[in-house]
């Protein structure tokens, strides 16, 4: 879980993404809420489906028992680095794209400068 501060400042780079882009597609201030709206449930459900797909991989590979109520240590730790690794690999995905996003964006407004 990345500390709060962090978090925050993720959440207010999101919110000024979608601020610039519904600007720059000159929309009223009720289209701006549902846009914002509609990329804030977009955002749950990904969220969503991607704990979905964690829950489904890890329990899958790593619980191959059930003659117990509950997990065995192994079982636990399984899953425990299972998780940790698919969150490891999203967070650097997600780097990737944010550099990409950036570069691409360098080379738009580069290309928009007069010369």
């Amino acid at each position: 879980r990345p500390p709060p501060h962090r978090k925050e400042a993720t959440e207010a780079a999101k919110m000024n993404n979608m601020q610039s882009l519904t600007q720059g597609a000159n929309m009223s201030k009720k289209e701006q809420k549902e846009f914002e709206h509609m990329v804030q449930d977009m955002m749950f459900s990904e969220m969503q489906e991607m704990y979905i797909g964690f829950v489904d991989r890890c329990f899958g590979k790593c619980v191959n028992t059930f003659r117990t109520r509950k997990l065995l240590s192994t079982e636990k730790e399984c899953i425990s680095n299972c998780v940790a690794k698919s969150l490891a690999h999203i967070k650097r995905v997600q780097l990737r794209f944010q550099e990409q996003n950036q570069m691409m964006n360098a080379q738009a407004q580069a290309a928009m400068q007069p010369k």
